[in-house]
């Protein structure tokens, strides 16, 4: 196994951590619920799995609003921020468990997998199975909402280099694209008062076409795809790809 493979395996067992809400920063977190609630057809009533839910951005505004929303996570961490973050009054369920396995069963009017929470694991078969482990999680006629970066757009316009200073902590990160993985590559180095930490990231990147055919491998049939949170047209020129599919035919394990 070379270092490249090395440096990448596992990455996410350690990268949302603490130091995660430092590196994490989002503007628009009013708009991609409001969207979320709008593409979804989300009524009080609908049962929604946050997939990969971290500290709850989404999650915990759209409790607070009322939806039933049940969240789930690999890291224990990030499932006790979101614990905090919902407060003492909420008992929304919050489960720790591996997205490819999903200990679900068509219990789900609709799920969402926000930011880039989809393609960590560098066998392609086990991101196949997060697919697959989210279609069984719906019942017939399921939605389901999956964000993820814009492969066209990164490769275009992608910043090898950057640095931002966010909570007196300065972030930097060098990246890169493999062209033989096709993955994106991210090395991150957290300052502060404490001393330097550093990180990496690396998630599978996407055309539009290969989701989809992922997606209805899985039994998910692609009904829409939009390229920002304003509901624009998705093109190689939108960093985001949001693609709405419903649940056609799951086959219980």
């Amino acid at each position: 196994m070379n270092t490249r493979e090395k440096k990448s395996d596992r990455w996410y067992e350690v990268f949302f951590g603490p130091d995660y809400l430092v590196i994490d920063r989002h503007k628009d977190t009013a708009k991609e619920v409001s969207f979320i609630r709008s593409v979804l057809k989300l009524k009080k009533k609908t049962k929604l799995l946050d997939v990969a839910c971290g500290y709850g951005r989404h999650l915990v505004p759209l409790v607070k609003r009322g939806y039933n929303v049940i969240g789930c996570d690999l890291s224990s961490f990030m499932l006790g921020e979101a614990h905090k973050n919902l407060g003492p009054m909420h008992s929304t369920r919050l489960v720790r468990c591996d997205v490819r396995n999903l200990p679900f069963v068509r219990a789900f009017d609709c799920a969402c997998n926000m930011f880039n929470s989809f393609g960590y694991f560098e066998d392609e078969e086990d991101n196949f199975r997060v697919l697959t482990s989210i279609a069984r999680a719906l019942k017939p006629g399921g939605l389901f909402l999956l964000d993820h970066v814009n492969r066209d757009f990164i490769v275009q316009s992608l910043l090898k280099k950057d640095w931002f200073i966010h909570r007196n902590t300065v972030i930097l990160e060098k990246k890169w694209i493999d062209s033989i993985t096709n993955r994106s590559e991210v090395d991150v180095t957290v300052i502060d008062k404490s001393g330097k930490r550093d990180y990496h990231h690396s998630i599978r990147l996407y055309s539009f076409s290969e989701l989809s055919m992922l997606l209805e491998a899985a039994g998910l049939i692609v009904l829409d795809v939009f390229g920002g949170f304003g509901g624009e047209d998705f093109d190689i020129n939108r960093d985001r790809m949001l693609i709405l599919s419903c649940v056609v035919n799951v086959e219980d394990e």
